[in-house]
């Protein structure tokens, strides 16, 4: 056979991609006898090992990507075989697209990339976002401050003693260390050029405006917390709680900004307190703002010596200080409030009190002691650790086993169950935004695995799940313009959710692989958001956004759970103005936001997953888990066309299967899209899940049941 001799030309150096401990090899040229040996390419959804071809052109050279495959792939349409990385005698070359010859040899053919490589993809595909607490820490460019000669309501501002923005200038920062009693300190730091995202959430505070045209200055990071002053001690000022059950109350106090002086001036206080209702389900706690018409330091100025700031009487005590605009935009993005609607004025609604931790967590809570000796050892210590991570894995590798055994699978590699329970049990609360909370509380205190028969003898495996609801970044829940109302009734009458508190979910996630639906209605409900309103609204077809379940659908990783993008009203949460930056809010009834829509936001690394989390990684990261046991994975970004997967179309259910990694959801974006209810509205929908589920769901146990430890053993409790 003669060979046709091609000279590639000079390139840049190769970029490896790992799949577990296997190192993908480079392709290789030889010049003497024009063979392309590939290690791996990917022929529709087919992979080949060890293939020879001859070459027929070369199409083009790129440059090295940090997202490059770790295979070649061929495109029967054109012809054409795109390499990532080649090796001509002593040179490396990346990002060749040729076109193919002819092929001489082919090894073996797989179904998928695992069974080619034998191993996982858990180092690159089954990987997850990074909790809040790892994502503020990762050093930025310091980004360029201007600026504010005035103060706008809700506006988020750094406050300085310095006219000019530098690395030696003194910032207005709340303090790191919570006290209960105490709040935090209102203390100084400078900004130098080693800086990450909490160097400067630390220091953004939002203005928020009363009926006298005078400010509360709130922390970003921490928005329970208002300015307030300690006449004991020196009219310091200190960051107290004000929208919380906190023990003691204290209050806030407003300010005037003269932008001439730079003077900034206290005028009014307010003092916080709450009231308890005993009700059937528990105590929710109402908050009451009073003005403290004793406040002593009214018309006191801010003063700034040896790094504390303190209310004085005379203007020539106070200090200059300075307004800065925030360098990140953390209000309510567009695509989450594209109506544009204004900010409401009722009050606030009671917030429920429904567990505490102490009662949840350790060998005295209620977990540890419903859960029976079979699974007992995954849940010996709340959040991460070593001792409980050996057993889960010992577990889960125990149920692949026996559900194999058996003829049936599970529906994802164990790889994937582990990526996801170790990064939920790492997630630790961040931001003081919830009202029976406290920073630095785990949020997702157990993850465990259980594997029981039903009566048939059927194993089912599920991923058990212990969560408090709730994210550990700030929630925004203040800043949503028109948030829901704590009952039924004409809108202006009722108080709405701006509290958060601490919820109690047991969730159990169904590990074993049932199949996929090929329509909605196959699944078969009693209750959903579409046969709640077909009756009375016959237009409204059951697809995959209004044939979805009333409440949650699914649970995200930071123990947050998901809502379906559409309401109970079967139109989308994005048009009422009713949802946060996350794209979330509390509901009716009070509690942990509940998610709708994906709060990604590119070049923002402050959401429940990020630009970080897509650094040399071969696929987005997983976000979390329908309750019909699909994966969930973050969106696909323009620049990830070299990711696995990119080029797979979404079905209409937002999901897709490729390179072996097991059919699982995406969080996406939906252009030019017009509700079935309202057909004159355009707008665009940044999916988590659309809401209907593609896993079939008839076939789990107690799918989306209350039912508790006494009666559902597969949550792992012994049944009476």
């Amino acid at each position: 056979m003669r060979y046709k001799q091609i000279s590639l030309p000079t390139l840049l150096l190769c970029l490896v991609f790992h799949y577990m401990s296997l190192a993908q090899a480079a392709d290789a040229y030889n010049s003497n006898t024009g063979v392309l040996s590939i290690p791996l390419v990917k022929v529709g959804e087919t992979f080949y090992t060890n293939v020879e071809i001859t070459l027929s052109s070369i199409v083009r050279v790129g440059t090295a990507s940090s997202n490059a495959l770790s295979y070649d792939t061929y495109n029967s349409v054109n012809n054409q075989l795109s390499i990532p990385t080649v090796n001509v005698g002593s040179l490396t070359y990346s990002n060749v697209v040729v076109t193919v010859g002819n092929v001489i040899k082919v090894g073996a053919t797989c179904a998928s990339l695992e069974a080619c490589t034998g191993s996982s993809s858990s180092s690159t595909v089954y990987y997850s976002a990074a909790p809040f607490s790892t994502a503020i820490q990762a050093s930025i460019a310091a980004p360029t401050l201007t600026n504010a000669s005035t103060i706008t309501n809700r506006n988020r501002y750094l406050i300085s003693n310095s006219a000019t923005a530098n690395t030696t200038a003194n910032y207005l920062q709340i303090g790191s260390t919570y006290s209960a009693t105490e709040g935090y300190t209102a203390e100084t730091s400078t900004l130098d050029s080693n800086v990450t995202y909490n160097t400067y959430l630390l220091k953004i505070f939002e203005m928020i405006a009363d009926t006298y045209g005078y400010f509360r200055i709130d922390s970003h990071l921490h928005p329970n917390d208002s300015l307030d002053f300690d006449a004991a001690d020196g009219n310091k000022l200190k960051f107290r709680n004000n929208f919380g059950k906190a023990v003691p109350t204290y209050g806030y106090v407003t300010f005037a900004y003269d932008s001439t002086t730079n003077l900034l001036q206290a005028k009014k206080r307010y003092k916080y307190s709450y009231t308890a209702t005993v009700g059937n389900t528990g105590t929710s706690y109402t908050g009451a703002w009073t003005e403290d018409t004793a406040f002593s330091a009214q018309n006191y100025y801010v003063n700034l010596t040896a790094g504390a700031f303190r209310l004085v009487a005379q203007t020539t005590d106070a200090t200059k200080l300075y307004l800065f605009n925030s360098p990140f935009e953390l209000g309510i993005p567009s695509f989450i409030g594209p109506q544009d609607i204004s900010m409401v004025t009722n009050a606030a609604a009671p917030f429920p009190i429904k567990v505490t931790v102490a009662s949840v967590e350790g060998v005295s809570g209620s977990i540890y002691n419903q859960v029976n000796a079979t699974y007992r050892g995954q849940v010996l210590t709340p959040g991460a650790d070593a001792t409980t991570k050996v057993n889960a894995d010992a577990m889960l590798a125990s149920i692949k086993t026996v559900v194999e055994a058996s003829g049936e699978k599970l529906r994802y590699d164990t790889s994937l169950y582990t990526a996801f329970r170790d990064r939920a049990l790492a997630t630790k609360l961040v931001s003081d935004s919830i009202a029976d909370g406290t920073p630095g509380q785990n949020l997702v205190p157990y993850v465990y695995f259980t594997n029981e028969k039903d009566t048939d003898g059927k194993y089912h495996p599920f991923m058990i799940a212990v969560t408090y609801g709730n994210q550990a970044s700030p929630n925004g829940l203040k800043d949503i313009p028109h948030p829901p109302g704590d009952a039924t009734g004409p809108y202006p009458t009722l108080k709405v959710t701006r509290f958060s508190d601490l919820e109690n979910y047991t969730l159990n996630i169904p590990m074993k692989d049932y199949g996929q639906v090929s329509v909605v209605t196959e699944n078969t409900y009693t209750k959903n958001i579409w046969i709640d309103r077909s009756t009375a609204t016959t237009s409204a077809l059951a697809n995959v956004y209004t044939y979805a379940d009333s409440a949650d659908n699914g649970l995200l990783i930071d123990g947050s759970v998901m809502y379906p993008t559409y309401g109970n009203g079967l139109t989308p949460t994005n048009l009422g103005g009713e949802l946060s930056a996350s794209g979330c809010h509390v509901g009716q009834g009070g509690g942990g936001p509940h998610c709708h829509l994906d709060g990604y936001q590119s070049g923002l690394g402050l959401g429940l997953y990020n630009d970080s989390d897509f650094l040399n990684k071969t696929h987005p990261p997983l976000i979390g888990f329908g309750y019909d046991g699909i994966a969930l994975f973050g969106t696909y970004r323009s620049t990830d066309s070299a990711m696995l997967g990119y080029s797979t179309a979404l079905d209409d259910f937002g999901a897709h299967n490729h390179d072996g990694i097991g059919y699982h959801y995406h969080a996406h974006t939906v252009s030019n899209f017009i509700p079935e209810l309202l057909p004159n509205v355009t707008t665009t929908l940044h999916v988590l899940m659309k809401g209907a589920y593609i896993g079939k769901t008839n076939s789990i146990p107690y799918f989306h049941s209350n039912s508790g430890f006494n009666d559902n053993k597969y949550l792992g409790g012994t049944v009476k």
